[in-house]
């Protein structure tokens, strides 16, 4: 054993090598070695070990601060992977809403209709749907679900006359409404 430390105290003297400075033999992938080498020429390092070097001094100091590594955290990354698909969907839904959209569950589209007097539910329907503001919203819902059917065959459209039920004799009337 004793020559195998005098043997490699040769060996760092003759590459040049600080007496604090040792050999340590790592036998990664090729794979890992080619992205390695590649990322610490990218990153401006002079050697693949220097990058080594730092990353797992990088990696030391953040287990001793209490950061964990994926797999002992791996149940947080997936909860906060959730809650960014989430926040993406109600960003994306919040983007297709038009401007002027209503959102008839918000409670101040309600409270527009009631007064100090008490009314029948029927009554307050029949505001709702005098004051046209559902018009959008049904207009909306009804012309994605032609664009839909149209995509699948049922309907038809033909500009100028509107929409049908697609039939498979296209000499049937139009018809205007």
């Amino acid at each position: 054993m004793v020559e195998e430390e005098s043997q490699q105290c040769e060996w760092e003297e003759e590459v040049g090598l600080s007496e604090e400075t040792t050999y340590v033999a790592l036998y990664p992938s090729r794979k890992h070695a080619e992205e390695w080498m590649k990322e610490a020429e990218e990153k401006g390092y002079g050697s693949r070990s220097k990058y080594l070097y730092e990353l797992i001094q990088e990696a030391r100091a953040a287990r001793q601060e209490g950061f964990l590594t994926y797999s002992q955290n791996e149940p947080k990354v997936k909860e906060l992977e959730m809650k960014v698909e989430q926040l993406q969907e109600e960003l994306e839904e919040e983007r297709d809403k038009e401007s002027g959209e209503i959102d008839i569950a918000h409670e101040e589209f309600v409270t527009t209709f009631l007064n100090e007097r008490y009314q029948p539910l029927d009554k307050i329907l029949h505001q709702v749907t005098d004051s046209g503001v559902l018009t959008g919203i049904v207009k909306d819902a009804v012309e994605d679900q032609l664009f839909d059917l149209a995509e699948e065959g049922e309907v038809e459209y033909k500009q100028g006359y509107g929409w049908r039920l697609a039939h498979d004799s296209d000499e049937q009337e139009v018809v205007e409404v």
